[in-house]
């Protein structure tokens, strides 16, 4: 579980090799704010093959229960891009896309994991998340599924987004957008 100025760094595989490698890092802000940092990079020959290095920023409370904004600075082998979205009164409020309306609390996909870390206690099949997940132009619903795996003797928990509004961008901005939040199924949460 990561804390105030906490760092986490894991790695990303394709057929048991090494191909990229994340850090994360939480920062207190003044006041009630709190940074979320997702940098994520390839490594070895796959930095020469499809070069990555991705920033992303999320701004919520301490209590992780939203996100005020978030930023993406993308760089991936010929692409350069700042993306943004800020939460305005009942509106997401986007650097190059129409404005989306929203009168619920949102989080992204990455910054819901964080929330998940925080709270522990919501990884329950059938919790009722008291926020959306926005993703580049479209909203989602949370929904988690708990159950205990026998073979490995251990309990999981996998979550899925199920589309409620939006038209979404043309193009996910990234690679790790692209990963994780454009494609339908089930994920697991880091534990």
């Amino acid at each position: 579980m990561l804390g105030a100025a906490d760092t986490l760094f894991f790695d990303v595989s394709l057929l048991g090799i090494r191909c990229a490698a994340v850090e994360i890092s939480e920062r207190r802000l003044s006041g009630d704010a709190v940074e979320i940092v997702y940098h994520a990079f390839t490594t070895g020959a796959f930095d020469r093959i499809y070069d990555i290095d991705n920033r992303y920023h999320y701004y919520t409370n301490s209590h992780y229960s939203h996100i005020d904004s978030l930023k993406k600075y993308i760089h991936e082998k010929t692409l350069d891009l700042f993306y943004s979205e800020t939460l305005i009164g009942d509106s997401i409020v986007y650097n190059d896309f129409p404005a989306l309306y929203c009168t619920a609390p949102v989080h992204h996909v990455l910054s819901f994991l964080i929330y998940l870390q925080h709270h522990p206690e919501v990884m329950e099949t059938g919790y009722s998340f008291p926020f959306l997940i926005t993703d580049e132009g479209d909203l989602y619903h949370p929904e988690i599924r708990a159950e205990t795996n026998l073979n490995k003797g251990q309990r999981e928990v996998f979550f899925t987004l199920s589309k409620v509004a939006g038209e979404g961008m043309p193009e996910p901005t990234d690679v790790f957008n692209r990963t994780i939040c454009s494609q339908p199924g089930q994920r697991m949460p880091p534990g």
